[in-house]
């Protein structure tokens, strides 16, 4: 039986408590990360989360230490979405847990095997996600290269030229590395025309969180730790592997992760994402998903629908995107196996990032001799910036949570910004406010914009009519601005 109509949670006749769980911070994402990012993190993310159990009679936002911020933000999605919602610490929702006398369906942004058992002994909860046993070693870019390449699974898809080290090895194993690189280009005559580069990543790493890219750009070595915020020219390799062990140091948590992955930096066109919706071990695809990226960063800034930017990318879509929900598919089922789980019982979401090579990288496939490939960036096995923003669209047009209905919003337009930069001048709570009053005028136009992250920048979703959408936003943002002169 298709799964396109399964409702992904409990109905609300079954379900007396659902339970949003966004554990971005230590207790899930970045949990081998150092306190101070971690605390940045928190204090930005805390506030966003769109995969909450809707169904359930009563619904829960559980966050580490809830604020004025926070709850404000579950009052303003409360409206959105037509339901009274609250945001609860792990004590006020283990003492509700403990009157109702019932187990609570706790839905977390990511499964980690931490957040899986805190889950059960705190609360005893029954878990919407993958298993923890399976997240990590999908999750860990070092378990998850491994996998891979013990699988040897058929088809097109691959994984770039890496290799894995200590942190404390990161400079000496990146020398032996870039010889290895520039060995390949001198082979392939491409010595002066494929900038030499390399992608550092904790094995823990999220996003552009414990991450460098380093690469020569017009005779100079060009660094970026972390995002495109902070880019940084070097005289020289030396200079710059110095200085990406030395942020690794700084912002990785070594009692949890030590390890590093390595990788040739690609020259490629782009980088689409899918997620794939498992329920009782039937699969179904979303399809490719755009990422906005900025400047030199690869970190994804946001997320839309898929729309090629050429004729060839819409040919590459067409002809991989099946492809790739099927290679993700199984390389899913392997791993469950693996893992010893039983892949028919499994409820979850997961995304497998890609990256596709320009006419440079394929001409270096041909001179050594290789098949056209599509390069494998990582996986993540749990809800992503795309899927929750997804949900949230949902939440607020009061659609059951469904492959379905997931697959009618991207069709109808979906566009994120994580970062959208307001003038000083304008408190992004009045921001809110007024979306929320346009929010039915707008709905009648085909177009709304929902805030997920209520601070400058703030966090936003654009959907129906993007451009129409943007131009709401836009006018909101003029009115207040002058408003403040």
């Amino acid at each position: 039986m298709s799964i396109l109509h399964t409702p992904f949670f409990a109905s609300s006749a079954l379900l007396d408590m659902g339970v949003g769980f966004h554990n971005v911070g230590s207790s899930g994402l970045h949990r081998a990360t150092n306190d101070q990012i971690v605390k940045k993190i928190e204090h930005y993310y805390g506030e966003r989360c769109g995969h909450l159990p809707l169904t359930a009679r009563n619904v829960r936002l559980l966050v580490e230490t809830p604020n004025d911020a926070i709850h404000s933000q579950m009052v303003y999605l409360s409206h959105l979405f037509g339901k009274k919602m609250q945001a609860v610490g792990f004590s006020d929702l283990y003492k509700e847990v403990q009157i109702s006398g019932h187990s609570p369906l706790v839905v977390p942004y990511l499964n980690a095997p931490e957040t899986e058992q805190l889950l059960h002994e705190t609360l005893g909860a029954n878990i919407w996600g993958l298993p923890g046993k399976m997240v990590q070693v999908l999750k860990n870019k070092a378990m998850f290269h491994q996998l891979v390449d013990e699988l040897q699974l058929e088809g097109v898809f691959t994984l770039p030229h890496y290799t894995a080290t200590h942190i404390r090895d990161v400079t000496c194993t990146a020398w032996r590395f870039l010889h290895e690189i520039e060995n390949l280009y001198t082979q392939a005559g491409l010595s002066n025309s494929y900038p030499l580069g390399i992608v550092l990543r904790s094995a823990e790493s999220e996003g552009s969180y414990c991450c460098c890219l380093i690469y020569e750009q017009e005779g100079r070595i060009l660094i970026i730790n972390g995002d495109a915020d902070s880019p940084h020219y070097c005289a020289n390799w030396s200079e710059a592997l110095e200085m990406a062990q030395k942020f690794l140091l700084e912002v990785m948590n070594l009692q949890e992760e030590t390890r590093v992955i390595l990788s040739r930096y690609l020259d490629m066109l782009d980088s689409p994402g899918l997620s794939l919706v498992i329920l009782d071990g039937q699969v179904e695809s979303l399809g490719w998903n755009g990422q906005l990226q900025m400047g030199n960063s690869k970190a994804c800034l946001g997320t839309s629908s898929y729309k090629p930017k050429s004729k060839h990318l819409l040919y590459l879509q067409q002809k991989y995107e099946e492809e790739t929900a099927s290679f993700f598919a199984t390389l899913l089922k392997k791993t469950a196996e693996k893992c010893g789980l039983e892949f028919a019982k499994l409820r979850g979401i997961a995304n497998i990032d890609l990256m596709l090579p320009s006419e440079l990288e394929l001409h270096l496939r041909r001179a050594n001799k290789q098949k056209a490939a599509i390069y494998i960036a990582e996986c993540n096995p749990r809800w992503t910036n795309y899927t929750d923003a997804i949900m949230t669209v949902l939440g607020a047009t009061q659609r059951v949570p469904t492959v379905h209905h997931m697959r009618a919003v991207i069709e109808e337009g979906i566009f994120t910004v994580d970062k959208h930069n307001l003038p000083d001048s304008i408190d992004p709570r009045m921001i809110r406010e007024r979306l929320l009053e346009r929010d039915e005028h707008m709905r009648h136009n085909g177009a709304r914009v929902i805030c997920r992250v209520t601070n400058n920048p703030m966090g936003l979703i654009f959907t129906g009519n993007i451009q129409r959408a943007s131009q709401c936003l836009a006018s909101i943002v003029q009115e207040l601005g002058t408003a403040s002169l």
